[in-house]
Protein backbone atom coordinates (compact mmCIF):
# COMPACT_ATOMS: atom_id res chain seq x y z
CA UNK A 1 0.00 0.00 0.00
CA UNK A 2 2.87 2.30 0.97
CA UNK A 3 4.48 2.02 -2.59
CA UNK A 4 0.75 2.62 -4.20
CA UNK A 5 0.84 6.06 -2.77
CA UNK A 6 3.86 6.81 -3.05
CA UNK A 7 3.34 6.69 -6.89
CA UNK A 8 -0.14 8.33 -6.62
CA UNK A 9 1.56 11.00 -4.56
CA UNK A 10 4.48 11.43 -7.42
CA UNK A 11 1.71 11.08 -10.56
CA UNK A 12 0.11 13.72 -9.21
CA UNK A 13 3.01 15.79 -8.85
CA UNK A 14 4.39 15.23 -12.04
CA UNK A 15 1.15 16.27 -13.85
CA UNK A 16 1.61 19.22 -16.15
CA UNK A 17 -0.19 22.18 -14.70
CA UNK A 18 1.12 25.33 -15.02
CA UNK A 19 0.16 26.62 -11.59
CA UNK A 20 1.90 25.57 -8.27
CA UNK A 21 2.07 26.38 -4.66
CA UNK A 22 5.23 27.76 -3.90
CA UNK A 23 5.30 28.14 -0.25
CA UNK A 24 1.86 26.23 0.62
CA UNK A 25 1.89 26.76 4.43
CA UNK A 26 1.28 30.66 3.94
CA UNK A 27 -1.54 29.91 1.31
CA UNK A 28 -5.09 30.15 3.42
CA UNK A 29 -5.22 27.01 5.28
CA UNK A 30 -8.76 26.10 4.29
CA UNK A 31 -7.40 25.52 0.68
CA UNK A 32 -4.70 22.96 2.05
CA UNK A 33 -7.80 21.31 4.50
CA UNK A 34 -9.62 21.18 1.02
CA UNK A 35 -6.55 19.28 -0.63
CA UNK A 36 -6.56 17.27 2.66
CA UNK A 37 -10.11 15.74 2.61
CA UNK A 38 -9.33 14.50 -0.62
CA UNK A 39 -6.63 12.54 0.44
CA UNK A 40 -7.81 11.35 3.47
CA UNK A 41 -10.77 10.31 1.16
CA UNK A 42 -8.94 8.42 -1.17
CA UNK A 43 -6.53 7.05 1.40
CA UNK A 44 -9.10 5.73 3.50
CA UNK A 45 -11.20 4.18 0.28
CA UNK A 46 -8.33 2.95 -1.10
CA UNK A 47 -7.70 0.99 2.52
CA UNK A 48 -11.16 -0.62 2.66
CA UNK A 49 -11.16 -1.47 -0.99
CA UNK A 50 -8.13 -3.63 -0.17
CA UNK A 51 -8.74 -4.66 3.30
CA UNK A 52 -12.37 -6.20 2.54
CA UNK A 53 -11.89 -6.95 -1.42
CA UNK A 54 -14.49 -9.16 -2.35
CA UNK A 55 -16.07 -9.56 0.81
CA UNK A 56 -18.39 -6.73 0.91
CA UNK A 57 -20.54 -5.17 -1.40
CA UNK A 58 -20.05 -1.62 -2.84
CA UNK A 59 -22.82 0.41 -0.61
CA UNK A 60 -21.34 -1.02 2.85
CA UNK A 61 -17.67 0.17 1.55
CA UNK A 62 -19.21 3.40 1.53
CA UNK A 63 -20.77 3.01 4.47
CA UNK A 64 -17.57 1.92 6.41
CA UNK A 65 -15.54 4.76 4.48
CA UNK A 66 -18.73 7.38 5.81
CA UNK A 67 -17.98 6.36 9.17
CA UNK A 68 -13.85 7.26 8.64
CA UNK A 69 -13.94 9.97 7.09
CA UNK A 70 -16.46 11.66 9.43
CA UNK A 71 -15.63 14.83 11.39
CA UNK A 72 -16.08 12.49 14.85
CA UNK A 73 -13.49 10.12 13.47
CA UNK A 74 -10.96 12.07 12.32
CA UNK A 75 -11.29 14.26 15.58
CA UNK A 76 -10.40 11.54 17.18
CA UNK A 77 -7.51 10.47 15.07
CA UNK A 78 -6.61 13.73 15.41
CA UNK A 79 -5.88 13.51 19.29
CA UNK A 80 -4.31 10.35 18.30
CA UNK A 81 -1.97 11.94 16.02
CA UNK A 82 -0.92 14.77 17.85
CA UNK A 83 -0.31 13.28 20.94
CA UNK A 84 2.03 10.40 19.36
CA UNK A 85 2.77 10.72 16.09
CA UNK A 86 2.73 14.49 14.88
CA UNK A 87 6.10 16.87 15.19
CA UNK A 88 6.20 20.02 17.31
CA UNK A 89 5.85 22.16 14.07
CA UNK A 90 3.05 19.80 13.28
CA UNK A 91 1.30 20.18 16.21
CA UNK A 92 1.44 23.54 15.64
CA UNK A 93 0.11 23.77 12.30
CA UNK A 94 -2.59 21.68 13.51
CA UNK A 95 -3.58 24.16 16.14
CA UNK A 96 -3.29 27.10 13.72
CA UNK A 97 -5.75 25.32 11.10
CA UNK A 98 -7.92 24.19 13.59
CA UNK A 99 -9.24 27.76 14.47
CA UNK A 100 -9.40 28.79 10.72
CA UNK A 101 -12.80 30.04 10.69
CA UNK A 102 -15.00 28.14 7.91
CA UNK A 103 -18.18 29.25 7.32
CA UNK A 104 -19.78 25.51 6.81
CA UNK A 105 -20.58 23.19 9.83
CA UNK A 106 -20.89 19.30 10.10
CA UNK A 107 -24.52 18.62 10.47
CA UNK A 108 -23.78 15.52 12.47
CA UNK A 109 -20.50 16.92 14.88
CA UNK A 110 -19.87 19.25 16.87
CA UNK A 111 -17.99 22.35 15.79
CA UNK A 112 -15.21 21.37 17.82
CA UNK A 113 -14.70 18.36 16.34
CA UNK A 114 -15.51 19.83 13.17
CA UNK A 115 -12.51 22.44 13.48
CA UNK A 116 -10.04 18.65 14.70
CA UNK A 117 -10.72 17.09 11.28
CA UNK A 118 -10.58 20.50 9.26
CA UNK A 119 -6.90 20.91 11.15
CA UNK A 120 -5.96 17.28 10.25
CA UNK A 121 -6.79 17.67 6.68
CA UNK A 122 -4.96 21.05 6.33
CA UNK A 123 -1.51 18.82 7.82
CA UNK A 124 -2.43 16.36 5.39
CA UNK A 125 -2.44 18.61 3.04
CA UNK A 126 0.56 20.62 3.90
CA UNK A 127 2.47 17.34 3.88
CA UNK A 128 1.52 16.61 0.57
CA UNK A 129 2.84 19.66 -1.06
CA UNK A 130 5.85 19.62 1.38
CA UNK A 131 7.08 16.22 2.36
CA UNK A 132 5.55 13.12 1.07
CA UNK A 133 7.40 10.39 2.87
CA UNK A 134 6.16 12.21 6.06
CA UNK A 135 2.74 12.08 4.81
CA UNK A 136 3.03 8.59 4.61
CA UNK A 137 4.28 8.00 7.94
CA UNK A 138 1.29 9.53 9.20
CA UNK A 139 -1.27 7.84 6.86
CA UNK A 140 0.50 4.50 7.80
CA UNK A 141 -0.07 5.81 11.67
CA UNK A 142 -4.03 6.24 10.87
CA UNK A 143 -3.72 2.65 9.11
CA UNK A 144 -2.42 1.51 12.38
CA UNK A 145 -4.97 3.01 14.64
CA UNK A 146 -7.91 2.34 12.65
CA UNK A 147 -7.66 -1.30 12.41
Amino acid sequence: MEENLKNLILGLKTLDIDEKLNEPQNEQVLKLAYVGDTIFDLFTRDYLNRKFADKIKINELHKKNSELVCAKTQSKLSDYLVDNVFTEEEINFFKHARNAHSHSKSKNSSIVEYRKATGLEAVLGLLYYQNEERLIEILNAIISEIK
